[in-house]
């Protein structure tokens, strides 16, 4: 687990944005970007069997706003006072008990 982890996971529950920092593999250099924080676990169709932080990313200017990051090119997590609200995001055919890792967001738990 990142060393931010439990930061991750407190934005999580709170329904916090984060700042998160990391190595772009396709841009080849690192970024920032404002994010919610969706999940940590297996991607849907990644072949390589390795776990990622899954983000919605709030700055995106164009799909995929979807944001999947192995734990090793994340450089930081940041909360920040800013909240999300998950109907805003949740805009797919949401299937309650989908995620790995547990909350309490009413209806998209």
């Amino acid at each position: 687990m990142h060393a931010d982890h439990q930061t991750f996971l407190d934005a999580l529950a709170a329904k916090r944005r984060l700042s998160v920092q990391f190595f772009s593999r396709k841009e080849n250099r690192e970024l920032v970007r404002v994010c919610a924080p969706l999940d940590r676990g297996l991607l849907r169709g990644a072949l390589d069997g390795l776990e990622r932080y899954q983000f919605w990313d709030l700055e995106a200017k164009r799909k995929p706003y979807n944001l999947a990051v192995l734990e090793q090119d994340i450089v930081k997590m940041t909360a920040l006072d800013e909240t999300f609200d998950p109907a805003n995001i949740i805009t797919w055919t949401f299937k309650p008990g989908a995620w790995t890792v547990p909350r309490d967001w009413g209806a998209f738990s």
